[in-house]
């Protein structure tokens, strides 16, 4: 099983101390680049130097909290901030896989996701040293519409996927997903684990937006509610989420209203609540332990390696 060495200890510590897991992880993406690209600006793509200035906000207040998070690393992301990826590393957090543009896996046939998936596998390796066996999907994408893409990911070296999140936004969202991790058997005996992000009943607790609008009592209660039947819930936020500065994408004079219309709508939202992200998971670290997946791979393996789950034609798992 592939680590770092952090695992058993960090597992050891946690139960010393008294208090549960969580398992942490962060999706490294610019935002700038996203919100420049769905107004269709032909420089999308070029950095931001914002994204240097979240991150290093991110590791600071991980470090403080004594936590180590998976990063599911956007492979463009990796490209135009080499440093900034090693660093990461540096200090401890596992590279994960994150695909490279950031394009939805249903807007994509097979052979377009295979090819961004090995292009962003590529970049991180580059850059880190290290192969990724853990993939998200961008938006969580991977639907009923796209089941091929397990088999890619579990033919690509992929043991771990985490981009099942059982909230209304997910366009056509696979049903039945659980609560814990299982493993998905796949054609011709590949399986592939899948750790799903949290969810208590209907409510999606994992973080993102919902972090910011959900009260803090629902959002304690749920936590202890969904650790109580898992032994690892999934939390996942961006750096654009811990940014001290207010988001506000740069637009080029020649912009339209309606992109300078569209651009404020977005910033307006992301900033909506964004500086609770920070304090709220400085209380919840005081309740439970942040660990990254590769902390607690083995004990996984050891707590749910019977639970096995197909995907039925329908899109169902049984």
């Amino acid at each position: 099983m592939p680590g770092t060495g952090h695992g058993p200890a960090a597992l050891e510590s946690a139960a010393v101390e008294g208090r549960p897991a969580l398992l942490l992880s962060i999706d490294f993406e610019d935002w700038h680049q996203l919100v420049l690209r769905r107004l269709g600006l032909s420089d999308w793509d070029r950095p931001y130097s914002a994204l240097e200035r979240q991150t290093a906000v991110v590791l600071d207040l991980l470090d403080d909290l004594q936590a180590r998070a998976t990063f599911f690393l956007l492979g463009m992301s990796v490209a135009n901030h080499r440093d900034l990826v090693q660093e990461i590393v540096r200090r401890g957090h596992e590279p994960a896989c994150h695909g490279f543009a950031h394009t939805r896996v249903y807007e994509q046939t097979r052979e377009e996701f295979r090819a961004d998936l090995e292009r962003s596998v590529d970049a991180i390796a580059d850059v880190t040293g290290r192969h990724p066996i853990a993939y998200r999907a961008p938006a969580f994408s991977i639907n009923r519409q796209t089941p091929w893409a397990y088999e890619v990911l579990a033919e690509a070296g992929f043991r771990y996927d985490s981009s099942q999140y059982d909230s209304p936004r997910v366009r056509e969202r696979i049903g039945g997903i659980p609560e814990s991790p299982y493993r998905l058997e796949l054609a011709g005996g590949a399986e592939l684990w899948e750790l799903p992000v949290a969810v208590w009943g209907s409510v999606p607790i994992g973080g993102g937006a919902y972090w910011r609008v959900l009260p803090p009592g629902l959002l304690e209660r749920a936590l202890d509610g969904v650790r109580r039947r898992t032994a690892y819930p999934v939390l996942y936020f961006h750096p654009y989420e811990f940014d001290p500065e207010p988001l506000k994408a740069a637009l080029p004079p020649s912009a339209s209203a309606r992109q300078r219309l569209t651009s404020t709508t977005r910033s307006l939202w992301r900033n909506t609540g964004r500086q609770i992200v920070a304090r709220r998971l400085r209380e919840v670290a005081r309740r439970y332990k942040l660990l990254s997946y590769e902390q607690a791979y083995d004990d996984i393996d050891r707590l749910y390696g019977t639970r096995t789950r197909a995907l039925s034609e329908e899109g169902v798992l049984v």
